[in-house]
């Protein structure tokens, strides 16, 4: 008997009648920190939190009086008291055994204090999710919740514990919902519930909002089929979503009446303006072909104007074609497409030279910068710093030059469409830095200005990917 006591893979011992300790093997030794010597001859009520130690030696005698094979206390917590005094939590097997006519007792003991660590760390996992959690078994009953779902369904955790997840569906989908559940307990693997399809669940005050649902399958410490579904209410993306289809649909109208309803006319009045000076002649009065010529202007600016609109527009959709971006060589792409004055120096502090991304946008965007600093130095000489760097996942460019500057309450307006610092001729139509904002935020990054602390002029500052990503590359 001791021989099979201590090959037992738990803690285990025999106990008499009496309720003294006859035998124990080393692992139970280990789990409570006793010796052997310690427990031998002791009554066992000594191993229980001093609160349970008064009604135990009326559970023995009834235990004795109808012997059996049973777990103690099932449904129950049950605790032992180790040499320490700390409570761990336990589970007793109890087995009777006749031997020379005398009856004992051999309890096992299994220490459940990784078990219940794993158990609470799980409840707390789910309880600080961030998004909608709940626990449900085989038969669609919910045995857990967080706050995260409560909040989303206006139910508290106590009006929804022990009930149907049924409650939660809007009233057409609970008919086939038992059927789909017992086919995904056949055959239970994690996966998205309900992939190219428009679920919605049902708020407490009887509203449906959109839903993403994910399902995990697991065992519970009983063995019993559990299913873990995180549910996140997308109902903010689903509103970001339609706002930006119809900003879209805006935008594409609007391209569409700038490219004929509004170019075709002002086509047609420059036609009857070249017919009007024909008819006139060389004799036409002075002031009339003063006038025509500055009919002539304005439509060449209202036909400028509706270019710049049209590009801005074409600005926020995303090209896909991404290449190895060498800076160097598309600094010197820039170099050869602009007019660098003799007394303007550009220099250059490369020190990320290759990565990964989309190259006319971003050639476009430092070109706009490249030429605004140029164009608006106010100097014969001047010069221009460009310098390129690795910060976290951007591409970090700044552009800086000595110029005049740009006023600090300008920072912000200066990236608006047709916004200008001055009305000068050289400030230009306003439209090339609000194409590069639109194309920099449309593949990720961000740009901003700042006021040089050192010298007169200013600082841009362009943020670029230089990792591919799936919401920008895609």
């Amino acid at each position: 008997m001791q021989q099979l006591v201590t090959c037992l893979p738990m803690g285990a011992m025999v106990v008499s009648t009496d309720a003294r300790i006859l035998f124990v093997n080393d692992t139970l030794s280990e789990i409570l920190g006793y010796s052997s010597e310690d427990l031998l001859g002791e009554d066992i009520d000594f191993l229980l939190p001093i609160e349970f130690q008064a009604n135990h030696k009326k559970l023995m005698m009834q235990f004795f009086s109808q012997p059996r094979k049973r777990q103690m206390g099932v449904g129950q917590a049950l605790y032992a008291r180790k040499k320490n005094g700390e409570h761990i939590p336990i589970e007793i097997g109890l087995n009777p055994i006749q031997q020379e006519g005398k009856t004992f007792v051999l309890a096992t003991l299994i220490d459940l204090t990784t078990r219940q660590r794993a158990s609470n760390m799980l409840k707390r996992s789910i309880q600080d999710a961030p998004h909608g959690v709940l626990v449900v078994d085989s038969n669609g009953i919910i045995h857990l919740t967080n706050s995260a779902l409560c909040e989303s369904f206006g139910y508290t955790s106590e009006e929804l514990i022990g009930q149907s997840m049924d409650i939660l569906l809007p009233q057409r989908y609970r008919k086939h919902h038992d059927h789909l559940r017992h086919s995904f307990h056949q055959s239970p693997t994690p996966r998205m519930m309900g992939v190219g399809r428009d679920l919605t669940a049902l708020h407490k005050d009887g509203r449906e909002f959109p839903v993403e649902i994910g399902l995990s399958p697991f065992e519970d410490e009983e063995g019993n089929d559990m299913v873990l579904v995180s549910l996140l209410d997308i109902t903010p993306r689903k509103r970001m979503e339609l706002e930006l289809r119809e900003t879209n649909t805006n935008l594409e109208e609007f391209t569409y009446v700038a490219s004929h309803d509004l170019r075709s006319p002002l086509r047609g009045i420059a036609d009857l303006l070249e017919w009007v000076k024909e008819d006139l002649g060389p004799e036409a009065l002075p002031d009339v072909t003063r006038n025509l010529s500055r009919i002539e202007v304005r439509i060449q600016r209202m036909e400028q104007l509706i270019d710049n609109l049209l590009t801005y527009a074409r600005a926020g959709k995303v090209d896909a074609s991404t290449q190895e971006i060498h800076v160097s060589t598309l600094l010197d792409n820039i170099s050869e497409l602009i007019v660098i004055p003799e007394g303007i120096t550009i220099s250059r502090d490369i020190q990320l030279e290759n990565f990964t991304s989309v190259w006319t946008p971003l050639e476009t965007v430092m070109r706009n910068l490249i030429s605004n600093a140029i164009k608006h130095h106010d100097k014969e000489i001047g010069t221009i710093n460009i310098t390129c760097k690795a910060e976290n996942n951007f591409c970090h460019f700044t552009i800086c030059d000595d110029g005049p500057g740009i006023p600090e309450a300008a920072f912000t307006r200066i990236f608006r469409l047709f916004q200008t610092v001055t009305s000068s001729e050289r400030s230009g139509t306003g439209i090339g830095l609000s194409v590069s904002r639109r194309l920099v935020e449309t593949y990720g990054g961000r740009i901003s200005v700042e006021a040089n602390k050192h010298q007169r002029g200013v600082t841009f500052h362009v943020w670029w990917p230089r990792f591919l990503r799936k919401d920008t590359h895609d």
